[in-house]
């Protein structure tokens, strides 16, 4: 019995909860079209329609949404609760034995002992069954109740309108239920207020109405006045010319203006109020440089400048402009965005690192043009030049060529017959002067593509390949390690100017690190560190310690996040390294003109040996006797073995023309020298030749003259030459070297006096006369030379 009555127990709960069920199902299907109703009406006020609409249509709209929804919610009358029955029906739905209404019922003849047995176990099997059954959901079937999909159209309806409402939404629907403008003028809400620009970051001025005295307000250029109004026609506005009108921007219900100037603003209608408005004016902004440009040593510059403005910077750029006329330029200069300061605004100081050196403007001078605009479209702009573009360092005298064409053909395209020429002299004689196969293919394709050019496109296409020719011909020794510092550090350079995420700059600081490492490595095995140590170009020596210390210092900079000193640490590394790379290619220029000085010196005395020497052999001619030339022969032989000579070096006049060749060398293997020292120095080649010839004719007094020439051209090589050398030309102590005072200057050169006057030709026979008479003078001189001066003097 007491399982009978749990089971019983439940049943009824499961009946209660289905009739629950079945009453939500008639109740939704009796409000659905109450609801699909509201729904509509709120997508049309949310398109706007009451903003626009007079009071008379506000009240028709209102009174028809009153009259449909009464009708529809008139449905409910039809609304009933379900039976114990019908709900038991609706459990035992689907199923055979139906257990709940087996359960509820009772025995017509329970005295009867076989039939209540029979009940029993029933009873039994159907308390079984009833632990099965669950309560339905409520299920209205709305689809077949709306076979058209109204209610469906209505919603897609309230989701489209709700994007248009935007933040209106409320507004736009309590529009529909605003009567107001049919009672008295003075009822009727006005609200007007004063919307400054949003990059001012000023908040909006609200205008307190009905105010005898007028009131001044102040607002900046371009702030927006908003009156609004539920019968704005009432409001009775008056501006003055101060106020644009923006129709664009209005709405129902709204006027809106611009403010472009002073101007007066008054209501008279249904609220009254006068405002002076005060135009607050937009300053343009401005830009100057701080400092000087510095210039780097892979030819890019860096330069500071400070950004100044009333409320911000919207962007700011550098454009580079030629100073020189050059003609009809291929390419235009060069220009790039700069980077804003990092305080609010884009306001205070920054700056940037800029690599021009790529661009055919690179090595002239230009005027750089910094402008910086506002959010107001208003621009500043500042000045720096002539300013000459740093430039990309080539060592390669064929690189260094191909740069100087390709500016000139991308600076004045119609010097391109002039660049034919000198492209066709570049590759005269390959095999000599372009030993690479490679490079002299690159010269004809080159000559043939400038020759078959038909328009500008080709033509920059020419002085592209030149540049990028002369990059492979400099670079093309460049090692792998060089190669991957390089791209290493330029990731790097570009992650700091875009600001990339935290973990990306790790990431790449870390290969930096590993490429310098390897660069460094591999400067060891060349030979160009000892014991771990670099030197640099300026000669300050630069370990790996210090390049880890500086990317030590770069790194804390970037997490807190201060990436202007991260930006300076990297130009600092990348001039190290540079600095690196130019002293790994040999000895400095100033060793060079150094050496170059000390080999000229070395063959000065050679040839006054030599000319010594030719005087001997001519004086011992005139000798009596095969015995006195052999003595006065061997004595000039013994006379010659001055430093660096020999015994057993050949004649003079072999000696001679070694000497010539040496020479020689000496003026192709020095292209930096000066054109004045270069000059002489051929000019003594072709007296060495003279010199040559006659010792080989016999003519040993014409050799003299020859040699004598020769001495006083190399003698005017080696004082321009030191010149501006800061005292290299001279020795320790200021002694003189082989004759010659700290110019470089012998006792027969034709150089300036000590006041920097030109000597005239008697004063320089002046001099000559003087400095044989003191030589003349000195008895401890041999006897033939006194000889040899004698003659000089009084040839005679």
């Amino acid at each position: 019995m007491e399982e009978l009555r749990a089971a019983r127990t439940r049943l009824g709960l499961l009946t209660l909860l289905t009739q629950f069920a079945l009453f939500l199902e008639q109740l939704i299907l009796l409000l659905a079209p109450a609801l699909a109703l509201l729904i509509g009406f709120a997508a049309l006020s949310w398109t706007g329609i009451w903003l626009a609409a007079p009071p008379a249509g506000r009240i028709a709209g209102g009174v028809a949404l009153g009259v449909l929804l009464l009708l529809a919610l008139s449905r409910l009358r039809r609304l009933r609760w379900t039976g114990r029955a019908q709900a038991r029906g609706k459990l035992d739905q689907g199923r055979e034995d139906n257990p709940a209404a087996a359960l509820a019922d009772a025995l017509a003849n329970p005295d009867q002992e076989p039939t209540s047995l029979l009940w029993a176990a029933h009873l039994r099997r159907m308390r079984k069954n009833v632990k099965k059954l669950r309560a339905p959901l409520p299920s209205p079937r709305l689809a077949a109740q709306d076979p058209r999909a109204w209610g469906a159209l209505a919603i897609l309806a309230l989701c489209a309108t709700a994007f248009v409402a935007g933040p209106e939404k409320y507004i736009r629907l309590a529009a529909a239920f605003d009567w107001r403008a049919l009672a008295p003028g003075d009822s009727t809400r006005v609200d007007v207020w004063i919307d400054p620009p949003r990059y001012t970051g000023k908040p909006p001025l609200v205008l307190t109405l009905n105010q005898n005295e007028e009131q001044s307000i102040s607002a900046p250029v371009g702030s927006l006045v908003v009156a609004r109004a539920g019968n704005i026609a009432a409001l009775g506005l008056n501006v003055s010319e101060g106020l644009a009108p923006a129709p664009e921007k209005e709405k129902g219900g709204e006027k809106h203006f611009v403010l472009r100037g002073d101007a007066r603003l008054g209501l008279s209608g249904a609220a009254r109020g006068n405002f002076a408005l005060h135009a607050e004016p937009d300053q343009p902004p401005k830009i100057a440089l701080v400092g000087e440009p510095k210039t780097n040593a892979r030819g890019s510059f860096t330069l500071s400048y400070r950004i100044e403005d009333d409320y911000g910077a919207r962007d700011a750029k550098i454009a580079a402009k030629s100073v020189e006329d050059s003609g009809h330029a291929l390419f235009a200069p060069p220009e790039a965005p700069l980077d804003l300061p990092a305080a609010p605004g884009g306001l205070g100081e920054a700056r940037a690192t800029l690599d021009w050196s790529d661009s055919p403007y690179a090595g002239r001078p230009v005027q750089l043009s910094l402008s910086v605009r506002d959010e107001a479209g208003q621009e500043g702009e500042a000045r720096i030049g002539p300013f000459a573009l740093p430039q990309k360092i080539f060592k390669d005298p064929l690189a260094l060529a191909l740069v100087e064409q390709r500016r000139i053909l991308a600076l004045d395209a119609e010097r391109r017959g002039q660049v034919n020429s000198a492209l066709e002299a570049l590759d005269i004689a390959p095999e000599l002067f372009t030993p690479k196969f490679s490079v002299h293919l690159g010269l004809r394709h080159a000559i043939l593509a400038l020759r078959h050019a038909q328009n500008d496109d080709d033509l920059r296409g020419v002085a592209d390949y030149l540049w990028a020719m002369a990059l492979q011909i400099e670079e093309g020794d460049m090692s792998q390690a060089e190669r991957d510092l390089r791209a290493a550090e330029k990731a790097l350079r570009e992650a700091l100017k875009t600001g990339a995420s935290k973990e990306d700059i790790d990431r790449l600081t870390k290969d930096m690190q590993k490429a310098m490492e390897n660069f460094l490595q591999e400067m060891a095995k060349k030979g160009q560190q000892r014991q771990g140590e670099s030197q640099t170009g300026e000669g300050k020596a630069v370990s790996p310690e210090d390049f880890q210390k500086l990317l030590e210092q770069m790194k804390k900079a970037m997490e807190d996040g201060d990436m202007e000193t991260a930006q300076a640490l990297l130009d600092q590394m990348q001039s190290m390294l540079e600095n690196l790379q130019n002293a790994q290619g040999g000895p400095s220029q100033k060793s060079r003109d150094r050496q170059s000085r000390r080999e000229l010196d070395k063959m000065m005395r050679e040839q006054q040996q030599l000319r010594d020497e030719t005087a001997e052999q001519e004086r011992g001619k005139g000798a009596p006797g095969m015995q006195g030339r052999e003595q006065q022969q061997g004595e000039g032989q013994k006379a010659g073995k001055g430093k660096g000579d020999k015994p057993g070096e050949g004649s003079l006049e072999q000696r001679q023309g070694k000497l010539r060749e040496k020479l020689d060398a000496l003026r192709k293997n020095a292209p930096a020298m000066d054109e004045k020292a270069a000059e002489g120095l051929k000019q003594a080649e072709e007296s060495m030749k003279g010199a040559e010839n006659a010792l080989k004719q016999g003519d040993e007094g014409q050799a003299m003259a020859d040699q004598q020439s020769a001495l006083d051209q190399m003698g005017k090589s080696a004082g321009e030459m030191a010149k501006g050398k800061d005292g290299e030309g001279q020795e320790a102590g200021g002694e003189k070297r082989g004759g010659r005072d700290k110019n470089g200057e012998g006792p027969f050169d034709n150089a300036q006096r000590s006041d920097g006057v030109k000597a005239t030709a008697a004063q320089k026979a002046r001099r000559i006369l003087d400095e044989l008479r003191k030589r003349l003078s000195d008895p401890s001189r041999a006897q033939e030379e006194l000889d040899y001066l004698e003659r000089l003097i009084r040839p005679n």
